[in-house]
């Protein structure tokens, strides 16, 4: 018998903070899955339940979002345990945190050399490798299909089996592969799993093509430019790719953080759905590397694409003030806006606050799907790959829409092994072996 204690320590009835500790309770340690922070509305860190880092036999970090990775670093200051990653991940998240320190330091629980502590404990891992940790413990690793480097792991611990999927995507993209649900086991005894749009089903990825550059092409041949602010990783790297695969042949700018992670990822061609198609995409845009280049850019149409994708600091914000003014120009938001963001203000208001100072945008807004995360089609099909008798968590998820969810499951399918668990609560699982 193993008795598997998990605790909700972020995720739990909410979006981003992902952080879930996995023990079993005969033994002196456990497990980290993913340890992340959300900011609120005046940037100031949002973190998950602690965990004392002497109580961690090993770290698994599923990707480089900042609501999966941002406080990580606070657990490198005493007893820091190793962190297993994909090489990609932990490159990007090491952009991502010292821009968290630039986005809101004073309030973050780490500095500098707690970053360095946890490079300094970092664990490379590959798609497919096993890793025995111990001689009861074993966990391996999978593609998750979410961004550059993302993983689902699969851990085993005294025989009992746990997949933990960080955010997935099953769907293909122009960047990557869909999520590898072929070599995750059917009988595994619990299953931790984003359901961040548990109700919601992604429009056809050819569709929402189709009528993004329709909007652009339109947009520059009337002599406007675009904006199209854009998360640093994954996002950048997808837009820039559709802009280049169907032939749009203005000028295309990127600016910000995404230039360095465009070079990082360009590192890592066989994470890539198309490495060849990648490198062109990047080769045929131009990138902004100082002050003078931005004033001058917003004179001829042009596309600008640029963090941030909620409009949160970034480039993006300078060209949203130089170019949401003007009629002939469009704004292309195209990824989840989170309430209390600017992107969200614009979307609902036509109107924001950045930097204590109102903008009214005159320009064109349009919202597109690009998620890379599971539609509700495609959560539906992982949850009914497993046995009935799998445990299954929904974390990373609304409570209200996942209870609606739930119920669509029983009506459905006879589904009735998914449980939405809340912050800060502790689950015992006994499992036979």
């Amino acid at each position: 018998m193993v008795n598997l204690l998990i605790k909700i320590l972020g995720g739990g009835g909410e979006v981003g903070r992902m952080a879930i500790f996995v023990k079993d309770t005969a033994m002196d340690k456990g497990f980290l899955f993913d340890y992340g922070v959300n900011f609120d509305e005046n940037d100031r860190p949002v973190m998950p339940g602690h965990v004392r880092p002497r109580d961690i036999m090993a770290v698994f970090l599923s990707h480089s979002h900042l609501d999966h990775c941002g406080a990580l670093p606070s657990l490198y200051v005493t007893s820091p345990p190793p962190v297993y990653a994909t090489p990609l991940t932990l490159e990007l998240a090491d952009i991502m945190f010292k821009d968290a320190i630039k986005l809101s330091g004073y309030y973050l629980p780490y500095e500098d050399e707690e970053i360095k502590a946890v490079f300094d404990h970092a664990i490379p891992i590959t798609y497919g490798e096993d890793v025995d940790l111990t001689s009861d413990v074993r966990a391996y690793f999978l593609n998750a299909g979410h961004v550059p480097g993302s993983m689902i792991t699969v851990l085993e611990v005294n025989g009992a089996r746990v997949v933990f999927t960080g955010d997935f995507n099953l769907a293909p993209s122009n960047l990557l592969r869909g999520a590898d649900l072929s070599n995750i086991p059917k009988d595994v005894d619990v299953v931790i799993m984003e359901g961040t749009y548990v109700m919601n089903t992604h429009p056809p990825r050819e569709e929402v093509e189709r009528e993004f550059i329709r909007v652009i092409r339109e947009t520059v041949e009337s002599g406007g430019s675009v904006l199209i602010p854009v998360l640093t990783i994954g996002r950048a790297q997808e837009i820039l790719i559709t802009l280049y695969k169907n032939g749009i042949d203005y000028p295309i700018i990127v600016d910000g953080l995404a230039r360095i992670a465009n070079q990082v990822v360009a590192k890592y061609p066989h994470y890539l759905a198309d490495p060849g198609l990648y490198v062109k995409a990047v080769e045929s845009s131009l990138e902004v590397t100082a002050d003078y280049q931005r004033r001058s850019l917003t004179k001829e149409p042009v596309i600008i694409v640029s963090p941030a994708g909620m409009l949160k600091g970034g480039a993006a914000v300078y060209y949203l003030k130089r170019l949401g003014r003007d009629r002939k120009n469009a704004v292309i938001l195209t990824s989840y806006q989170a309430p209390n963001t600017p992107g969200f203000e614009l979307l609902t208001r036509g109107r924001t606050f950045i930097d204590k100072s109102e903008v009214v945008l005159e320009a064109k807004l349009y919202w597109f799907d690009f998620s890379s995360h599971s539609g509700r089609a495609e959560l539906e099909a992982f949850i009914r790959h497993f046995n009935p008798d799998t445990r299954i968590f929904l974390v990373h998820t609304e409570a209200i829409k996942a209870f609606q969810f739930l119920d669509r499951l029983r009506d459905k399918y006879g589904i009735d092994n998914v449980h939405v668990p809340i912050n800060d609560e502790g689950i015992l699982i006994s499992i036979k072996r």
